[in-house]
C-alpha cells in the first residue's frame, strides 16, 4: 500500500534547478551579471521542467525506498541547475531563500528513503508531513520570484 501524503507535494525547487533552453544566457551566482527579471523567469521555469520530466520518469512514490532515493537525486540535480543562475539583483535574498527551502525539502525526501529502508514507517509518513511543508514554502518563494512551472507539483508524489 503506498504512503499518503495529506497534501501533494511538489519539488518545484527541484524545479528550481534550469539552465539551457533559454535564449538567455544563464550565469552563476559567483559574480557573474544577473539575468532580467525576463530571463530568469524563462530560465528558471525551464530549470522546473526539465527537473520535473526526470521526476515523472522514476515513477510513482510507494514504500519502496529506490524511488524515493532518485527522487531526492533528481531534486538534487534540480538544484545544482537552478544554483547556475543568477537573478536580478532585487530578487536575490527571495532566490537564496528559495534554494534554502529546496535543500530542506530534498532533506525531507532523503529523510523518507532513510526511512522506509530502516523499516521505519512512522517516522517516513513524519518526514513526508515535514516535505510537504517544506514544498509549500518552496512553491511560495518560487512564486514571488515569479517562476510560475515552478509552483507545480511533482508528477510522482502519491496524493
Amino acid at each position: 500500500m503506498p504512503l499518503r501524503f495529506a497534501a501533494a507535494l511538489a519539488l518545484p525547487l527541484l524545479a528550481a534547478a534550469c539552465g539551457g533552453g533559454s535564449k538567455h544566457a544563464a550565469t552563476t551566482t559567483t559574480g557573474s551579471k544577473a539575468l532580467s527579471q525576463a530571463g530568469f523567469v524563462q530560465a528558471g521555469n525551464q530549470v522546473c521542467i526539465r527537473s520535473d520530466r526526470r521526476v515523472y520518469q522514476i515513477g510513482r512514490l510507494t514504500r519502496d525506498p529506490a524511488g524515493w532515493l532518485k527522487t531526492a537525486n533528481a531534486g538534487r540535480v534540480g538544484i545544482a541547475e537552478m544554483k547556475a543562475l543568477t537573478p536580478p539583483a532585487d530578487k536575490q535574498t527571495e532566490f537564496r531563500l528559495m534554494l534554502t527551502y529546496a535543500q530542506q525539502l530534498v532533506d525531507a525526501i532523503q529523510s523518507v528513503h532513510d526511512h522506509l529502508a530502516n523499516k521505519q514507517f512512522d517516522a517516513a509518513i513524519s518526514a513526508q508531513f515535514r516535505a510537504a511543508r517544506l514544498q509549500d514554502k518552496t512553491h511560495a518563494a518560487a512564486k514571488n520570484l515569479g517562476l510560475t512551472f515552478c509552483q507545480q507539483n511533482l508528477t510522482n508524489w502519491p496524493a
